[in-house]
């Protein structure tokens, strides 16, 4: 037997707003997993998605170019997906 389902109905009035929603890049400022291999492959690949997106708009709108702190970010993950990979 399944569980009984909750149907939740949201009016105009409640939608989030755009600041309530999680960002599909991650920031500079926002924490980043101190332990990427306790991640599973789903997670890795999404905080790799994130961080590309980043990047991708810190090349558009910095005139210095993306944050090292971005940069450093991708090559930690990289590096994690690319162990993976060979394991």
């Amino acid at each position: 037997m399944s569980a009984p389902t909750t149907v939740t109905q949201h009016s105009h009035s409640s939608a989030p707003s755009p600041h309530d929603r999680p960002c599909s890049c991650l920031g500079p400022d926002e924490e980043f997993p101190a332990a990427l291999a306790a991640l599973s492959m789903d997670e890795l690949q999404v905080l790799h998605s994130r961080i590309c997106r980043q990047l991708d708009r810190e090349y558009l709108s910095a005139p210095d170019g993306p944050h090292p702190c971005t940069t450093d970010r991708l090559q930690e993950v990289v590096h994690e997906l690319d162990a993976r990979d060979a394991a």
